[in-house]
Order: C-alpha cells, then structure tokens, then sequence
C-alpha cells in the first residue's frame, strides 16, 4: 500500500506480536472503541508533535515525524501488538491437563499531537481534531480485537482435553494458540480491506459533492 495522504486516507498501521502489520481502523465500529477491554491488556501511549498550517504541510510532517509501517510507510498513527502466553499444565493422576491458561497482550499505540506552538485555525483545526479522534478511535478498535482474541486464546488452551502425556498436550496447546492468531490476523486484515472500502467511498462521495457545489 502506498504511504498514507492525510486528506483522502485514515489508515493506521497496526503491528501485531511485533511483527505482522495492518492497517485497520472503524468510525464504524467506534462503539467498540468504546469498551474498556479487560485486565490482561496494557496499553501504552505515545505521541509524536505535528505542525503545519496547510493539508499539504501536515502531509509532510506525518512523512517525517509519523510512524513507519513496513509495506506501507508512513501513517498517521500505529499500534504494536504483542500476545504474550502464560500456559501451565501438569500431569495430575494418570493423564496431563491444563492448570492455568493466561494470555497477556502488551499494546504500544502512537498518536499524532499538534505541537503546543502550533495554532490552527477554521477548517484546518476541525480537519485535524477529526483526523485525532479518528486515530484515537482506530486505535481503540485494533486493542480491543486483540484482547477479544487473547481472551477466546484462553478458553479454548482451557478446553482442551486431558492427554496421556505432557508432550502430547504441549502439541495441542501450541497446534491451538497458532490457529487463533492465525484467525487474529485474517480478522484484522478483513478489519483492514473493510475500512479501506468504507473510507474510499466516503472520500469519493465527498468529492462528488464538492463538485456539485462548485
């Protein structure tokens, strides 16, 4: 994907166990944003300072200043996500079991700042408060897909069956937690191509009605 546009874009960059990269985002799904997710995720934040009085000059300091998406390039803002299990098990009698099934998720977003010198104003100040709340949104929307994820992680480790040996029940743990990041990863890229259509349809029934007023 090329490197974001501010005007006609909307896409963050989002890592996921420090590697895989999406683009996601949801002014559609900002209900969701809207839900705390649960104690086995932590959430850090940092920001980087934007200044700027026009859309093209704010285009530049994202090139310059925003973070780096491989595959991608620069976006407006970004979330490293990162699964961090915490499985124990145990024979117990004659047959192995799970004793504890706990999946951490440690989630570093990075959000654009206006810089406390910088003073926009009119369309420009509403342009880049919703380009914020956007990315704030955004961002929420990507954790609270991984702390859904981490959470369904644990109740499946949870269910699996009792084995005759240790080995056989690690084989499953690890056969069980890859497949759900698998599913992780196939629903934040779907996540991804959905907001990309949204996004363009809105961008393009936009212009058609600048056109029209024209």
């Amino acid at each position: 994907m090329r490197p974001l546009k501010l005007r006609a874009s909307g896409l963050l960059g989002v890592r996921r166990d420090g590697a895989r990269l999406f683009t996601i985002g949801s002014m559609a799904l900002a209900l969701a944003a809207c839900n705390s997710v649960s104690p086995r995720t932590n959430v850090s934040v940092g920001y980087y300072n934007v200044t700027g009085s026009s859309f093209s000059e704010l285009d530049r300091q994202i090139a310059l200043h925003g973070p780096h998406v491989p595959g991608v390039g620069k976006a407006i803002a970004a979330t490293s996500v990162r699964m961090v299990p915490d499985i124990q098990f145990g024979q117990i009698g004659e047959v192995c079991r799970v004793v504890k099934a706990r999946v951490r998720v440690q989630a570093n977003v990075t959000l654009p700042k206006l810089s406390s010198q910088q003073k926009l104003t009119g369309e420009m100040r509403g342009a880049f408060n919703n380009i914020e709340t956007y990315a704030k949104l955004h961002e929420a929307v990507h954790v609270k897909i991984a702390d859904t994820y981490a959470e369904e992680a644990e109740k499946r480790i949870r269910e699996t069956r009792p084995q005759a040996d240790c080995n056989t029940l690690r084989s499953k743990i690890v056969a069980t937690f890859n497949a759900l990041m698998a599913e992780h990863e196939a629903a934040q890229q779907k996540f991804d191509e959905d907001e990309k259509k949204r996004f363009e349809k809105l961008a393009k029934e936009g212009s058609q009605v600048r056109k029209k007023k024209a």
